[in-house]
């Protein structure tokens, strides 16, 4: 059988109910004692409560006082009849609304009788909003009077749930102003949760935390409950009025989970694991609440509901930590989400009465948790970003400082592993020159004694001139070793004594004639360095130029030691017999000889001028040209 069918045997079920209840009550005169409502004007809102309406028995055709204010279905299972009468009392004929504030009723059958004439108007929850009298979220009946007259209306009430009922008269004017105003504020409200929901959907998509998604979760559950709540959400299934009941509790089963799971994620840092098996635990049981009583509308619910805020505000106020501002926040939201719903479980459950306020102070709680929670997860986004930061910026120190160790041990390592070559060919080359004079004093030795014909003076002579050679290769090596591994003092250099002492040992003392040599000290003021360094320096180029001289002329070479911006500039110009400009890039090796004139040399001069320098933190740099000459100029710092 369809669904349409259905419905209409259903309702032509109810509609034979309707019928013979009238048949009988026809013949019975209704109650004289019943005070009709008095409409005295045009323009107003009348409560349809215990002060005009009675209990009806359609059995015995009675009627009784109320017992309570309003309206009830105490049994689910039977139906309940109410009458009332409405007097126009104005000159004019009036056209109001009789409206039930209740719209998941399940059947209203909304009866008038006037002068034995019944006229019926049924009610059904499956009902599509759109077959209504009015496309309105309640059941709306229209009720017409004229001046003067006086008619006595029935309402049969029956709901799979028990509660209390409210009914009310409305003109027209007030009908469209009072709903047009209740859609305005409800249309602000959920306008207003629309964008937080939107909002932290944006900060979902950049932190991706569960503990935003389950929040996000949460408003949406809230937000589909209090349209179902409230009957806005009949505008979103139109066609589906009487599963309303069922969107709600699915609703509020998640607004229950996702909040626990909210709560629990929010502080989960501060919480042990016996406390998320407790969440989990509720959670379950929840569920299982949801399935065995999938279309509830009891007063366990709110039971539910109230214990899971509580619960919720208990673990809070438990993970306070007093200098996070976001869980202030958040402890204030839920706080304020608890007392809000405590305020309308009291008007529901405890007083058993209908209050705009009871009803509304929900909103307002909501709209106040969601401004805080939302300031909660701003200052938690604002906290984590400012973390992230303070964590980039000290990975990027980290970062930056292996790379500088990196460097400086990849720096260390190509110096040790040049030292590594220099000592190596340091130990080959030393132990090779070293070897050579030793080799030839023996070989002069043996031939001075085993051949007795031999010049001895002669071999004495040339013993010397290799012992010599070989005090010259040991002070060369022993500058070396001093210069690169031994940290020296700093002195005020006399640049006139290191000349002088230089010039009389190898010049005066050796004899050498045709040698000019033009010296100047043009320094402002005293030079402090390294006197050792310096004296290598000045020593072996000077050595040089008288060694590698032309012979065939006369050897001119001018000294000149100035001033040079911040430093100071050493220069030495020869016109001896210039270096090829072929080997003038190794000059600066370690045992490089360039020529035959240097076969009794270390090769060790210039390299340990090139060390000193270094050393120094200066530079050197040389120019030549072969057959006229060299000139080298070194720059050394002032310390």
């Amino acid at each position: 059988m369809s669904s349409g069918k259905h419905t209409y045997i259903k309702r032509a079920l109810n509609l034979q109910i309707v019928f013979a209840f009238l048949f009988i009550s026809s013949y019975a005169s209704p109650a004289a004692a019943l005070e009709p409502i008095q409409i005295t004007d045009s323009t107003g809102i009348v409560h349809i409560d215990s002060s005009f309406s009675r209990l009806w028995n359609p059995v015995n055709k009675t009627e009784h006082r109320l017992s309570t204010k309003y309206f009830t279905n105490k049994n689910t299972d039977f139906s309940y009849w109410y009458t009332f009468k409405i007097h126009n009392a104005t000159a004019e004929n009036i056209n109001w609304y009789v409206v039930s504030y209740n719209f998941t009723l399940n059947e209203i059958d909304f009866v008038e009788v006037q002068n034995g004439v019944e006229k019926i108007t049924p009610f059904r929850n499956d009902q599509s909003l759109y077959d209504r009298l009015i496309e309105h979220k309640q059941p709306v009946f229209s009720v017409s009077i004229k001046p003067n007259e006086t008619k006595q209306y029935f309402i049969r009430l029956k709901n799979n749930s028990s509660f209390y009922y409210e009914f009310a008269l409305y003109s027209s004017e007030k009908f469209a102003s009072s709903f047009l105003k209740e859609n305005l504020e409800f249309g602000l409200f959920y306008g207003f949760m629309l964008f937080v929901l939107i909002y932290n959907i944006f900060y979902y998509t950049i932190l991706k935390e569960k503990v935003v998604l389950y929040y996000c979760l949460f408003i949406l559950s809230q937000i589909i409950h209090m349209a179902y709540r409230d009957g806005m959400g009949f505008f979103l299934t139109p066609y589906y009025t009487e599963y309303s009941e069922i969107f709600k509790n699915i609703a509020r089963t998640a607004l229950a989970i996702f909040l626990l799971l909210y709560t629990y994620y929010y502080f989960k840092a501060s919480l042990n694991k016996r406390i998320f098996k407790l969440v989990k635990a509720i959670i379950f049981l929840r569920l299982i609440y949801a399935v065995v009583m999938f279309q509830d509308s009891t007063l366990i619910t709110f039971h539910f509901e109230l214990f899971a805020l509580l619960f919720c505000s208990a673990i809070a106020i438990y993970s306070y930590k007093k200098n996070n501002s976001d869980t202030k926040f958040m402890i204030i939201g839920l706080v304020l989400l608890t007392i809000s719903y405590i305020i309308y479980y009291l008007s529901v459950v405890a007083f058993s009465s209908i209050s705009g306020f009871g009803f509304f102070v929900l909103y307002y709680g909501i709209a106040c948790e969601s401004i805080f929670m939302t300031l909660a997860l701003t200052e938690r986004f604002k906290r984590i970003k400012l973390e992230n930061t303070l964590t980039t910026q000290m990975n990027n120190k980290l970062e930056l400082e292996v790379q500088r160790r990196t460097y400086q041990i990849e720096e260390k390592n190509k110096q040790l592993e040049e030292k590594s070559e220099e000592l190596n060919l340091f130990l080959y080359s030393a132990s090779h020159d070293l070897r050579g004079p030793l080799r030839t004093i023996d070989g002069l030795c043996n031939l001075g004694l085993t051949d007795d014909a031999s010049d001895k003076k002669q071999l004495f002579e040339l013993i010397k001139k290799k012992l010599s050679n070989l005090e010259s290769n040991i002070s060369d090596l022993n500058s070396v070793t001093k210069i690169q591994n031994q940290i020296l003092p700093q002195s005020e250099i006399n640049f006139d004594l290191i000349h002088a002492n230089i010039v009389e040992r190898f010049v005066s003392s050796t004899g050498l004639q045709h040698v000019e040599i033009v010296y100047q000290n043009l320094l402002a003021k005293p030079f402090e360095s390294d006197n050792f360094s310096i004296k290598s320096i000045y020593q072996n180029i000077f050595e040089n130029s008288l060694k590698y001289r032309d012979r065939e002329r006369n050897l001119h070479l001018e000294i000149r030691i100035e001033e040079w911006e911040s430093n100071i500039r050493i220069r030495f110009k020869d016109n001896g017999l210039g270096i090829p400009e072929s080997i003038l890039p190794k000059i600066f090796n370690m045992f490089y000889r360039g020529n035959t004139e240097s076969k009794d040399d270390t090769g060790l001069g210039l390299y340990i001028v090139k060390k000193a320098v270094v050393k120094l933190g200066g530079s050197i740099d040389v120019s030549s040209k072969v057959d006229e000459g060299t000139e080298f100029t070194i720059i050394l710092p002032r310390v």
